[in-house]
């Protein structure tokens, strides 16, 4: 079997439960992240894709959702509050100047994330078309 058709399924895995965690599939279940970390690490761990990639690809998702203000406030909270578990792991695996400065450049960018309110959409009453 190619590494590339064993990565498969665990990519296609990972890239789901990301898509779910960034649009807010299911705002009200938080434990959706904790399995987008735990499809993150079997990636890691069982395919080519390293460990890095993984950490930073999470931490780019979940600054990326923490600022987006058409998802409910709560959800962009949650994201926010895991974001410091792929940062942590990146700076473990920061072996040079280089990726220490990167490390240093993304949490800088999560120390500076600011949690605008969402926007709220006024229901529109059923039957009147807007």
């Amino acid at each position: 079997m190619t590494p590339a058709a064993r990565e498969l399924p665990y990519l296609d895995d990972w890239r789901w439960l990301g898509q779910q965690v960034r649009c807010a599939v299911r705002p009200d279940e938080p434990r959706l992240i904790d399995h987008y970390f735990a499809a993150g690490r079997c990636l890691a761990r069982l395919t080519p894709m390293g460990p890095h990639a993984v950490a930073q690809a999470t931490f780019r998702l979940l600054l990326a959702t923490a600022g987006d203000v058409a998802l409910p406030w709560h959800w962009r909270n949650q994201c926010l509050d895991h974001a410091w578990r792929p940062l942590r792991d990146l700076h473990g695996l920061a072996s040079d100047a280089t990726a220490l400065h990167r490390w240093h450049a993304h949490a800088q960018a999560l120390a500076q994330c600011e949690l605008l309110p969402s926007i709220s959409y006024p229901e529109t009453p059923e039957g009147h078309p807007r």
